[in-house]
C-alpha cells in the first residue's frame, strides 16, 4: 500500500497528538477497513516519521 499525501499528513497530525505508531495504524485501520498488510505500511510509516522527527 502507498500511502498518499492526504494518509501521511494525518499520521504527522496524529503523532503530534501523541499517539504511538501502533495506536495509530489500529485507528486508520479500523476507521478504513484495512488489511493486516495495510494496516502495517501505516505503523511503519508512522514509525518513519517518528524516527525521522527524533534525528
Amino acid at each position: 500500500m502507498k500511502l498518499n499525501i492526504a494518509q501521511i499528513r494525518e499520521i504527522e497530525k496524529l503523532l503530534d497528538q501523541g499517539m504511538a505508531p501502533d495506536a495509530i495504524a489500529d485507528s486508520i485501520a479500523r476507521m478504513a477497513d484495512l488489511d493486516a498488510l495495510d494496516r502495517e505500511a501505516v505503523r511503519t510509516a508512522a514509525v518513519d516519521i517518528q524516527r525521522r522527527r527524533a534525528s
